[in-house]
């Protein structure tokens, strides 16, 4: 008997869509496992479409989403694929390990333990119960998790790998060796063994050993972006500029859109003294990664280095941060506003337009003198206008009782009494995002010190053998302070820190970092570091000059002295910097009397004397030391301690 028609095509059509969502979906597993997330996503959304209820598709866009670490679209997928498949553990734990990703720590918890209890010998779940170690910084903990995997898979890939990485970590070299050997015999045709394998190489200083295994890896999978990035760091590091901009170049034909290749191509021409061709690299990134601000940084630099003042290619670069200073003052936030517009003036000194703008907010903060310093710069260079003459003439008036114009005296012309700090830095093999970073950050901190005129910062340029030779540098310098330059960073994370120490004698003096997230983290973690900074050193004056019981130092509303002041008065050879931690050291039996300001302008402050003793011994020269108990000089506000910064979790999720 002859079928139907509609009876044929009943049973065929769902299998010929189900049929093109598989291939669809091979497709996009393809995709995934070369870390194609978006093209991947793509093809199992196509698959959906063929087929709504096709479970492996709904998981393949969970493991995507979390790849991109987008957790709560992976959370809805995920939940999708289990309501078609209950009590899956490939699901579960895949779901404990998104759950990570949102801070669920304790579900994610119960999900590992769920898979455990019915299947003890799930890798996986053990895998996901060590991040949740690591995340607490318990890395013993972590290693002890994977050590139990891989008694019951001694071939297991990933249990090796985060094994190589955490011996590492803790200092065991021989044991991150003996793992990355094992994981090279087990594994030897798989490309991300030989890039952990060149990676940890690296760290242990075998530069050869990681060169030979980059290009191994790069020998099973010649467009593995990873890999060519990490070898472009290793030959950087070993100072082979040339051929880090060649390797660049061929990054750049493979994926111009590459993340980091054109920082590395800059930074190779920029040591090599090729500073036109290096900033040409630099703007190139800057085109397509405009967010990227360790490229910007190092674009900001060679600008300076390699233009002329008056170069017009300076512009653009200088007004991208007098744009952004500009938002921010549309958003009241002064202290960022004035970071952007000094690092905008930085680059493009002539541009009156961000000098303007940035002298109304020094008079907003109420530095009129200030204020005026700008505008008679506009002035000098044959750029005032009607509006700016009328403006200092103006405010000249209103200075002309101010505590400079009475004692006359040009904020200009003073050696103000500066406190010497030298900021230097190891460079980090760690880094391959944005190799020598460290010394970009040092230099970044020491301009975000530099309007502070209490203090004279410098940052070295080329990175220090060991802590001792930074100490005999700083000492040989006169500095009061030394401090370790520290970077570190995520996909979406970094942390700026600085160790200080006393010249003097090579103790601790403080440690400071900032840890920030989101957009514009670098500028505000080198911000914060810097205020840290700036709060920790002791403020100190010079007496500039006295008139029987009347006298004027050099310190004013800038460094934050108000009228009602009070200070202590030594002789200079009798203070000195406290041997450890921040702070200044005298004898109160050498204290010569009490300054109490009666009168302050921007940068110096007027007040009355008052002796100690019957003999008047106070004189020009003479040091001035604040007495503000409440304040607790010295001691930087603590910065709050971020658990969701985690490099070391970050890499050892990336092992596949």
């Amino acid at each position: 008997m002859k079928k139907p028609l509609a009876f044929i095509l009943c049973i065929f059509i769902p299998q010929l869509f189900f049929a093109d969502a598989v291939l669809l979906y091979n497709a996009g597993k393809k995709m995934q496992d070369k870390g194609e997330w978006y093209s991947a996503i793509e093809k199992y959304q196509e698959a959906l479409v063929s087929n709504s209820t096709y479970a492996e598709a709904y998981k393949g866009l969970a493991e995507c989403f979390y790849g991109l670490g987008e957790y709560s679209q992976a959370l809805s997928y995920v939940n999708k694929a289990e309501s078609l498949r209950k009590k899956n553990p490939d699901l579960i734990t895949l779901r404990g390990f998104i759950l990570i990703g949102l801070s669920k720590i304790d579900d994610a918890k119960k999900d590992f333990e769920t898979v455990l209890a019915a299947l003890p010998n799930n890798a996986s779940a053990r895998f996901g119960l060590a991040e949740i170690e690591l995340l607490s910084g318990r890395i013993s903990s972590a290693a002890a998790y994977y050590s139990e995997a891989l008694s019951r898979y001694p071939e297991n890939r990933k249990a090796l790998l985060s094994l190589a990485i955490l011996s590492n970590e803790t200092g065991n070299v021989q044991a991150s060796r003996d793992y990355i050997a094992r994981a090279l015999k087990f594994h030897g045709d798989n490309p991300q063994v030989f890039y952990f394998a060149s990676y940890l190489s690296q760290l242990q200083g075998n530069t050869g050993e990681a060169e030979l295994r980059a290009r191994t890896a790069l020998s099973l999978k010649p467009e593995y972006n990873e890999a060519l990035a990490l070898l472009s760091t290793i030959l950087l590091n070993a100072g082979r500029y040339q051929e880090v901009v060649e390797l660049s170049d061929r990054r750049i034909l493979l994926d111009r859109n590459s993340f980091g290749v054109w920082y590395i191509r800059a930074l190779a021409l920029e040591k090599m003294g090729k500073y036109p061709e290096a900033l040409k690299s630099a703007r190139n990134g800057l085109q397509i990664h405009s967010d990227d601000e360790l490229l910007r940084t190092l674009a900001d630099r060679l600008s300076v280095l390699s233009l002329a003042l008056e170069d017009p290619s300076r512009k653009p670069l200088a007004v991208w941060h007098s744009d952004k200073a500009f938002s921010y003052e549309q958003k009241n936030l002064s202290d960022q506003a004035l970071f952007e517009y000094r690092r905008a003036l930085r680059i493009d000194p002539y541009d009156i337009n961000a000098r303007h703008a940035y002298a109304k907010l020094l008079l907003n903060k109420g530095l009129p003198a200030r204020y005026i310093e700008q505008l008679e710069f506009i002035q000098s260079i044959g750029k005032g206008s009607v509006a700016v003459n009328d403006s200092v003439e103006s405010y000249r008036k209103l200075l002309s009782g101010s505590v400079q114009e009475k004692w006359s005296i040009d904020p200009l012309l003073i050696d103000k009494t500066r406190t010497g700090i030298g900021l230097f830095f190891v460079r980090d093999m760690r880094n391959i995002m944005h190799p020598d970073a460290e010394r970009l950050t040092a230099s970044m901190i020491a301009e975000a010190l530099g309007d502070d005129q209490k203090v004279s910062v410098y940052a070295s340029d080329v990175p220090s053998a060991s802590y001792s030779d930074a100490f005999r540098r700083s000492r040989e310098s006169g500095d009061a302070y030394f401090g370790f330059v520290s970077f570190s960073e995520t996909d979406c994370d970094v942390v700026v820190g600085v160790e200080l120490y006393v010249s003097s004698g090579g103790s601790k003096a403080g440690s400071f970092s900032a840890y920030r997230t989101g957009n514009d983290r670098y500028s505000h973690a080198i911000r914060r570091v810097s205020q840290l900074i700036r709060e920790s050193i002791p403020l100190r004056g010079t007496i500039l000059a006295r008139h029987q019981q009347n006298a004027v130092i050099d310190l004013g509303k800038s460094d934050g002295i108000a009228s009602g002041s009070t200070f202590s008065i030594i002789s200079p050879d009798k203070i000195s910097f406290k041997p450890e931690g921040t702070g200044l050291l005298y004898n109160e039996q050498a204290v010569l009397g009490s300054f109490v300001v009666t009168g302050v302008s921007d940068d110096i402050a007027e007040g009355v004397l008052t002796r100690s003793g019957f003999f008047d011994r106070i004189k020009k020269g003479d040091i001035v030391v604040p007495v503000l108990p409440e304040r607790e000089l010295g001691k930087a506000a603590d910065e709050p301690q971020i658990k969701a910064f985690n490099p070391l979790l970050q890499l050892i999720r990336s092992i596949l």
